[in-house]
C-alpha cells in the first residue's frame, strides 16, 4: 500500500496520489494503443482522431457513472470519490455508442481494436486499488496473502491479518485476457470473448472480496458488482448465439 508521494515544494508540500497516477497512466495506454494498432492496419487518420474522441467521451462518462452507482450502492452518505470499475464500464460504453453514432464512427469495426487496451487499461487501475489500499480482499492464510499497513482500511475491517490481494488477481487476470485478445482472438469474436471471460472472472474474484461493495436487493446473496457480472455474461452468450446462427 502506498496511496500518495509526497513532494516538497518549498514552503508548501504536495502530493501526488497514486491512484490518480494509475488512471492516467491506463488512459495513456489506453490512447496509445488504440493508435498503434489502427496504424498498423492502415486506418484512416481521421477516423483515427474521431475514434480518440469517442474514447475520451466514454472515460469521463465511465468515471462519473462509476461515482454516481457507486454512491447510490453504498447509501446517501457515502463519502463522494469512491468508484466502482463496473458501472464506469458500462456508462462508458453507452457514452462511446452516442458519441461514436454522432461522429460516424463504426463501432463494429473500431470496437475490437481498442478491447486489449481497455483490459490494460482497466489492469493499471487495480494497481491503483492495491497502492491505495482499496477492494482488498478477505483474510487468508495461505502464501499469497498481503498484510496491509496497520493504517489501512483492510486492517480497520479485519484486524492486522493478511488478505487475498484481490486488487493483484484482477491484474493479472485482465492482463492475461488483453494479450488473448490482441494475440489469440479474432477482431470479430474479441467482444463476445471480452463480455464472458471478464464477466466469469470477476463474478469468482469478487467471491474473494473481503471489503463493503454495497448493496442489491435483486440476488441479495450476490455483490452489485456479480449483478452487472450476469448482464455482461448474458450479452456475451447473446453475441455468441447470433455469431454462430447461419448467415
Amino acid at each position: 500500500m502506498w496511496p500518495h508521494i509526497n513532494i516538497d515544494l518549498g514552503p508548501a508540500q504536495g502530493q501526488l496520489h497514486l491512484y490518480g497516477l494509475m488512471l492516467g497512466c491506463g488512459l495513456i495506454t489506453l490512447f496509445l494503443g488504440v493508435d498503434l494498432a489502427a496504424r498498423r492496419q492502415g486506418r484512416d487518420p481521421e477516423f483515427i482522431g474521431r475514434f480518440h474522441y469517442c474514447l475520451l467521451s466514454a472515460f469521463l462518462s465511465g468515471l462519473l457513472s462509476a461515482l454516481l452507482f457507486t454512491k447510490l450502492i453504498h447509501g446517501p452518505d457515502a463519502p463522494w470519490g469512491n468508484m466502482a470499475a463496473m458501472p464506469g464500464i458500462l456508462g462508458g460504453t453507452a457514452a462511446l455508442a452516442g458519441v461514436a453514432r454522432w461522429f460516424k464512427v463504426p463501432l463494429r469495426d473500431w470496437l475490437p481494436i481498442a478491447l486489449p487496451f481497455l483490459c490494460f487499461a482497466h489492469a493499471w487501475g487495480r494497481l491503483g486499488c492495491f497502492l491505495g489500499g482499496c477492494c482488498y480482499g478477505q483474510p487468508t492464510d495461505s502464501i499469497l496473502g498481503v498484510q496491509f499497513p496497520a493504517d489501512s482500511l483492510a486492517c480497520a475491517v479485519h484486524g492486522q491479518v493478511p488478505v487475498h490481494p484481490t486488487q493483484l488477481y484482477e491484474l493479472l487476470f485482465l492482463v492475461d485476457l488483453g494479450a488473448t485478445l490482441y494475440f489469440v482472438i479474432p477482431a470479430t469474436h474479441r467482444l463476445s470473448v471480452y463480455l464472458l471471460a471478464y464477466g466469469l472472472g470477476r463474478f469468482t474474484i469478487e467471491y474473494l472480496r473481503g471489503d463493503d461493495r454495497g448493496s442489491l436487493s435483486l440476488i441479495p446473496s450476490l455483490s452489485p458488482s456479480q449483478h452487472l457480472c450476469l448482464l455482461f455474461i448474458a450479452a456475451g452468450t447473446v453475441l455468441v448465439l447470433q455469431q454462430k446462427r447461419p448467415a
